[in-house]
């Protein structure tokens, strides 16, 4: 890859210990809004998951951060795709880590950055309104700067740009960019044995295998649980196309047995939804990955 498509993306996942004292990583998040484009570029859509709690949205209209399964996180680590950030403290600890300076920066960061956007705003509605004019016959190149304003105290049309202002809201956190989390972060190998560990507490490698070969097969890997399975494989960018497959957890199918009652309603609600249900696993010896697809064909 070259150009935008070779640089690594930033990735933080939250870290929280449990009464235990074992370490759990929590659902890892893609802030950037440019990151999120570029990895859909490599296949790997996520979640939208950023809302305000007193205005629920439907899934469509979410916003970042981008959600990722662990095996998205695993592929992109270890095809050394991304940064990954473990952040171990507490939102109230970053948050009190800022100073009082900093926060006074960032207030006149913002407040700037939003004056400029207004000012954008009415000059933009200024000159669309004066093409519009002109296009009506209104008023003409030679029209004085005294006449256009009488138009608009007329029409009050400055009371209307006004009232039509937005406020432009940032795609990245100016205080998570700025905030540093960990000085002396883990390593590429810490990171790596953190995900595996964590994967292996929730999840048979098995699966993460399976993963890998959908990928390598060209397939997009969303979350399943809608559609009964762990995976649903689209055969491009989900805009595009319908998912083609339902993939079920990774089964040792030498030697675990099939529950049947299992195979015949998954095949019958992956043919209602108009999908193949898929179980696949790796053969120990050989590690090569075999799929098998059930469908249901009815009877009468």
């Amino acid at each position: 890859m070259t150009g935008e498509d070779s640089r690594r993306i930033a990735i933080s996942i939250y870290a929280k210990r449990t009464a235990r004292g074992e370490e759990v990583i929590m659902s890892p998040l893609v802030f950037d809004i440019h990151d999120i484009q570029l990895l859909r570029k490599w296949g790997i859509c996520g979640v939208l998951s950023g809302t305000l709690p007193t205005a629920a949205q439907q899934n469509v209209f979410l916003s970042v951060p981008l959600r990722l399964m662990l095996e998205d996180v695993l592929w992109l680590h270890l095809n050394n795709l991304a940064d990954v950030k473990v952040i171990r403290k507490e939102g109230d600890d970053i948050m009190a880590g800022i100073t009082p300076q900093r926060g006074a920066k960032l207030a006149r960061l913002v407040e700037d950055r939003l004056s400029k956007s207004f000012e954008y705003q009415r000059k933009f509605k200024k000159d669309e309104h004066i093409a519009k004019l002109k296009k009506i016959g209104k008023i003409n190149d030679n029209t004085s700067t005294e006449e256009l304003q009488r138009l608009d105290k007329s029409n009050n049309n400055d009371q209307l740009i006004e009232s039509s202002l937005f406020i432009d809201v940032a795609d990245i956190s100016m205080i998570l960019k700025d905030v540093n989390i960990d000085l002396n972060g883990p390593s590429y190998d810490d990171i790596r044995n953190l995900l595996f560990k964590q994967y292996r507490r929730t999840e048979k490698m098995q699966t993460y295998l399976l993963y890998k070969a959908l990928r390598d097969q060209g397939y997009v890997l969303s979350p399943g649980g809608r559609f009964g399975g762990k995976f649903i494989a689209y055969p491009g960018d989900p805009l595009r196309f319908h998912s083609h497959l339902t993939i079920q957890d990774a089964i040792d199918y030498c030697n675990e047995p099939i529950d049947l009652i299992s195979m015949i309603s998954g095949a019958r609600l992956g043919t209602t939804v108009k999908k193949l249900w898929v179980i696949g696993g790796v053969e120990e010896e050989t590690k090569d990955t075999h799929f098998f697809s059930v469908e249901w064909a009815g009877f009468g």
